[in-house]
C-alpha cells in the first residue's frame, strides 16, 4: 500500500526523537508543546504502536520508536540534501533574460557596466531575439517586451512607458502631411523581422501595406541606425529616439499613443530565484 502518515506528524517525530524533548521540538519547529506531542500521538495511532515513553518532563523512545528515528533522519537528510543541490543549481545559473535587439542594444547594454557594479556576482545571458519566448518552458527567467502587457499566463509590470513612432529624417519628408500618405509609399521602409504588431501600427496609421514598394527587414537596433543615418522610415518605440526627435534630427510622421503601452518586465507565475528577483529590481531603480 502506497500510503504516508502525514508529513507533519513524521517530522515532529523526527525532531522529537532527535532532541528526546517535546519542549525542544516545539522550539526548532517553532510551534506549542501541547502541538509537538499531539503530532506525535496521532503519528502512534496511525502506526498502531507506541514510539516514545513518557516519564514527566523527559522521554525516551520504545524499539519501534528508535527504528523509525533513524528511518526518519535518514530520509529528512536526503530530502535536505536534496534541496539543498538543487538550491545551489539555482544560485549558480546566470538570470536568463530575452529582450528585444533594439532594448538590448539602446538601453541595456550601455547599463552593463552599471548593473555589474550593483550586482557583484549575478551573471547574466541576455538573448536578444523578437521572437516570443515560451517563458513556461524554464529556459529563460523573465523577459522584456514591448506591448500592452496582456499575455496569457504570465505576470507583467510596466517598466518603461512609451507610445509608437513612425518617423524619418526631416530632410526625407520635407512636405509632409497626414493627408499624403501615398508620399511615403515609394520611400525606403525598415522593420524588424517580426512586423505582426508593426503592422497593426501602420494600418492604423492608415497604409496600404502592400503598396510600399521598399521594404527591407533588419534587427531593430539596425534600423535605427538607417533612420539616424537618413536613409528611410521607421517605426519605432518613442523612447529610442526621443533625443532625436527633440534635436530636429528626426520627424514623427504618426504616433499611437495608448495607455499601458511600453517595455514591460514579464514572467512566469510564482515566485523568483534570488538573483532573479535582485536583477529586476536594479532594472526597476534604473528607471525610478
Amino acid at each position: 500500500m502506497d500510503y504516508l502518515p502525514p508529513l507533519a506528524a513524521l517530522r515532529a517525530f523526527e525532531v522529537t526523537a532527535r532532541h528526546a524533548s517535546f519542549s525542544s521540538a516545539a522550539r526548532e519547529l517553532n510551534v506549542t508543546h501541547a502541538a509537538v506531542s499531539q503530532q506525535v500521538r496521532a503519528l502512534e495511532r496511525e502506526i498502531g504502536l507506541p514510539l516514545v515513553v513518557r516519564a514527566g518532563r523527559g522521554l525516551s523512545l520504545t524499539d519501534a520508536g528508535a527504528q523509525l528515528a533513524r528511518e526518519l533522519t535518514d530520509g529528512f537528510g536526503t530530502i535536505r540534501a536534496g534541496v539543498e543541490r538543487l538550491r545551489q543549481d539555482a544560485a549558480d545559473l546566470p538570470v536568463r533574460i530575452t529582450l528585444t535587439p533594439t532594448f538590448a542594444s539602446d538601453w541595456f547594454m550601455p547599463r552593463l557596466a552599471a548593473f555589474r557594479a550593483d550586482n557583484s556576482g549575478v551573471e547574466l545571458s541576455l538573448n536578444p531575439s523578437v521572437d516570443l519566448v515560451d517563458l513556461t518552458a524554464g529556459t529563460h527567467d523573465f523577459a522584456i517586451r514591448f506591448g500592452k502587457g496582456d499575455w496569457p499566463g504570465l505576470e507583467s509590470t510596466l517598466l518603461m512607458p512609451s507610445s509608437v513612432v513612425v518617423c524619418a529624417a526631416p530632410e526625407m519628408v520635407p512636405d509632409w502631411s497626414p493627408d499624403r500618405l501615398e508620399d511615403l509609399y515609394d520611400l525606403p521602409w525598415f522593420e524588424e523581422p517580426s512586423p505582426e504588431e508593426q503592422d497593426s501600427w501602420l494600418i492604423a496609421m492608415g497604409l496600404d501595406l502592400k503598396a510600399r514598394r521598399n521594404v527591407t527587414e533588419l534587427p531593430g537596433h539596425m534600423t535605427l541606425a538607417a533612420l539616424r543615418g537618413g536613409q528611410g522610415v521607421v517605426s519605432s518605440a518613442r523612447l529610442f529616439v526621443e533625443d532625436d526627435i527633440a534635436a530636429g534630427r528626426v520627424a514623427v510622421l504618426w504616433e499611437d499613443d495608448l495607455p499601458g503601452r511600453g517595455y514591460h518586465i514579464v514572467h512566469r507565475l510564482g515566485p523568483q530565484r534570488p538573483a532573479v528577483a535582485q536583477t529586476i529590481r536594479w532594472l526597476r531603480r534604473q528607471v525610478g
